[in-house]
């Protein structure tokens, strides 16, 4: 089979004034792509999702496979505030499901009262990043006027192809805590709506959620794998055979010989019900998205934080036991900085692909740029 190359990049969505990133892609039944990704006000330094309150989510739609896109909007609505990454995906029957995590924000002043009272809370310190073990004179020490608590976990149900949504199902993660990943839902051959997730922000369980009914319900989650500490995190997972699923998994701990952060999987050959162990892959990145080719093929896409800054992807003949990353494919190696990452990846048509990710361009201005790929 031949190998794939990169084609030419294009900015997606650009705000001189706005920090833009973490995208998600689904390509609709009618031929437009869909683009969800994060939106909040510009700071120095970068500020992610679980630190600030303000983050939002966009989306914006191409009717012209990814040359231009719509002015984008906030969904599902602007009231929903200090969300996590989202992830977009269209089901077979047509709806289009948002997903997304949503932490409790409050002041300062009122989160110190809601702590004295039992509740969950959260303070970044300068000493121990953000922590719930608060002694009386840390809220003294605050790097922020806010604190952050747990909202849940949730997806957004639209039936006009992501113009509104009319509908949001909180999820129940049942003995964990939260839950949250970065790409969107998938459907299974059997028709259930899979969606795997990690505890967050302590990622102590990575868990299997699954919905018969198109996300409207959703069953008690299933374990796919755990560790002592924070290790594995923003799971992805593919359907790689009839009833085998294959989960990509961000491993948090750098290797002490190379200095890379290798990307874990592990497998289910009974839908989901039991996983093996995780294993080490041969793909330094985070984190993988996932995509069955149509030619059966498994690609995984991730980003490199560390020079040459940029975005990658490998290929797997074998549903995910091996990859072949001395193949590994250049998205892009120009980026300036590890200010980047989060691709997921769609195939338009046989053999033709389109990454989204977000990077900073050379004036400083994170955004969400997008670049081809084919055979």
């Amino acid at each position: 089979m031949s190998r794939m190359t990169a084609g030419r990049s294009y900015v997606v969505h650009k705000d001189d004034f706005a920090y833009i990133s973490h995208p998600s892609i689904t390509m609709l039944d009618n031929g437009d792509w869909l683009a969800a990704f994060n939106h909040s006000r510009r700071r120095s330094p970068f500020q992610h999702p679980p630190g600030d309150p303000l983050f939002r989510t966009l989306l914006s739609r191409s009717s012209d496979s990814g040359k231009s896109w719509s002015r984008p909007w906030f969904a599902p609505d602007f009231d929903w505030y200090g969300t996590e990454c989202p992830g977009i995906a269209q089901l077979s029957n047509g709806t289009v499901l948002l997903s997304q995590f949503r932490f409790a924000w409050y002041p300062l002043g009122l989160a110190r009262k809601l702590h004295g009272s039992g509740t969950s809370i959260s303070i970044l310190l300068p000493d121990k990043g953000w922590t719930n073990e608060i002694r009386e004179q840390d809220w003294e020490n605050s790097v922020y006027t806010w604190a952050r608590g747990h909202h849940g976990l949730y997806v957004h149900l639209s039936d006009d192809r992501g113009e509104t949504f009319e509908r949001t199902v909180k999820i129940d993660c049942g003995a964990y805590q939260n839950g949250y990943t970065r790409t969107g839902v998938i459907e299974l051959a059997d028709g259930r709506v899979a969606y795997s997730v990690a505890e967050h922000p302590v990622n102590r369980h990575v868990y299997l959620l699954s919905s018969g009914n198109g996300g409207v319900t959703w069953d008690s989650p299933v374990v796919i794998c755990e560790s002592s500490g924070a290790a594995f995190s923003e799971p992805d997972i593919a359907e790689v055979a009839p009833n085998e699923l294959y989960c990509i998994l961000r491993w948090e701990r750098r290797d002490p010989f190379s200095g890379g952060y290798y990307l874990h999987g592990c497998r289910s050959v009974d839908g989901g019900k039991t996983w093996s162990s995780p294993e080490t892959t041969t793909m330094d990145g985070i984190p993988g998205h996932l995509l069955v080719l149509s030619d059966g093929r498994l690609l995984c896409t991730y980003a490199r934080r560390k020079a040459p800054f940029g975005i990658y992807a490998s290929v797997s003949e074998d549903g995910g036991n091996s990859w072949l990353t001395d193949q590994e494919i250049i998205i892009r190696d120009d980026l300036p900085n590890r200010d980047l990452g989060y691709p997921t990846t769609i195939e338009y048509e046989p053999g033709k692909l389109f990454t989204i990710y977000y990077g900073q361009e050379l004036d400083g201005v994170t955004c969400i740029q997008g670049s081809y790929l084919e055979n």
